[in-house]
């Protein structure tokens, strides 16, 4: 694959992010909605249909089985709760999407427009992040035009997207669309000019899991017993929809299950849940869920293969999910040990850094978002992963 520059782009509702965007394509960026990406990932027999359906009930379908997206928009506006848990199920999906699309760039410079962007991480994996601004009076009436709102509406609106200086002070490039598109252009061309596309960041790692290397014409091999994992090199990442069978396998070993999962169930599995695993030998020799919520990363359905396998991937695995949930602001990851699991979980977790706690030791905003994912019998263990801490829902 060529290597790109890419720009994510992000800005609120109104400020004209889609002006912007398409401003760059016509000086030959190669353009991604990642917010129309969204209603892709919501379709039928998608994975976050899935989950989706599962969190917000049939109430929100149509009669054909699509997401009713107005139902849907009304039962989490004002709720965050139940806009943190949308995200945590959108966010993935939409990333997972917008990869597959990157992978296919040819163009040196690629753009990612998203509302959420930084909310999702995705400006972590970006070469520059540019945010669009507008004047308050300018954003209400766009947003008026384009959604049919009233005034009251556009403003509430607006409102719970919350301010932008965090954005900005992340951004590279601010560009304000408060004046007419001839203004906007200016700037726009002024930032590309100074584009340097051979600065940018090797992106293949993170698009392809690993870095590609030539096909060679391997021997025969000789069938033999799978290695232990500590003799082979771990591969440790999110899970893919390709993994969905290996998957099936390894949450059966976790559960106990004589059979692998139905792929109906481990997709339905998939979708629900952030699984990140450890590769070895060509098998999940371990593996992890998570999800983000309100600031707090609930880590759960830790497993491993063997207590070797334990020690050489949970690891990766504890810091892998603790560098995404960083990216995506949370403040503490709690991780959620059953009482029957064996005792190198434990031990896995205190070395990673995690301390036993009780559920009323918890701000009330983690706590509540932890009640939720709770088994009968679980212990909590708790990171701090932020220093300053907010503690209010996002």
């Amino acid at each position: 694959m060529n290597n790109f520059y890419l720009i994510g782009l992000t800005g609120n509702l109104g400020s004209g992010k889609s002006t912007v965007r398409r401003m760059l394509e016509g000086l030959g960026a190669r353009g991604i909605d990642a917010d129309a990406l969204a209603h892709v990932a919501m379709r039928r027999g998608m994975p976050a249909w899935f989950a989706i359906l599962d969190a917000f009930g049939a109430e929100i379908l149509q009669p054909t089985g699509r997401i009713d997206r107005r139902r849907l928009g009304a039962r989490v506006f004002g709720d965050s709760a139940a806009l943190g848990k949308l995200e945590s199920i959108l966010h993935p999906a939409v990333g997972a999407l917008t990869k597959e699309l990157l992978r296919e760039t040819r163009e040196p410079i690629a753009v990612v427009e998203a509302v959420k962007l930084v909310e999702a991480g995705m400006h972590l994996w970006c070469d520059a992040l540019w945010v669009v601004t507008c004047v308050p009076k300018t954003q209400i009436a766009r947003v008026m035009r384009s959604r049919q709102m009233s005034a009251e509406d556009a403003s509430a609106r607006l409102a719970a997207q919350g301010p932008l200086d965090g954005k900005l002070r992340l951004a590279q490039v601010v560009i304000d669309n408060s004046g007419d598109e001839d203004a906007t252009r200016a700037q726009v061309e002024q930032a590309w000019h100074a584009i340097r596309p051979e600065t940018a960041r090797d992106k293949r790692e993170w698009l392809w899991g690993t870095i590609p290397t030539p096909a060679v014409e391997a021997a025969p091999a000789v069938e033999a017993a799978p290695a232990p994992a500590s003799a082979v090199e771990l591969e440790v990442r999110r899970s893919r929809r390709s993994d969905l069978d290996a998957l099936a396998v390894a949450l059966a070993q976790a559960e106990n299950r004589a059979q692998p999962l139905a792929r109906a169930e481990a997709l339905k599995r998939f979708g629900e849940r952030g699984y990140r695993i450890a590769i070895g030998g060509g098998r999940i020799v371990a593996l992890a869920a998570w999800e983000a919520e309100n600031l707090v990363a609930v880590v759960r359905e830790v497993w491993a293969e063997s207590t070797t396998a334990a020690w050489d991937a949970l690891p990766k695995l504890f810091a892998l999910i603790e560098e995404e949930a960083r990216g995506l602001l949370c403040e503490v990851a709690v991780l959620l040990i059953p009482a029957t699991a064996p005792t190198w979980l434990a031990e896995q977790a205190r070395t990673a850094g995690y301390e036993p706690a009780e559920m009323n030791a918890l701000h009330p905003v983690w706590r509540q978002v932890v009640q939720e994912r709770l088994q009968t019998g679980d212990c909590l263990w708790r990171k701090q992963l932020r220093e300053g801490i907010i503690t209010k829902p996002v």
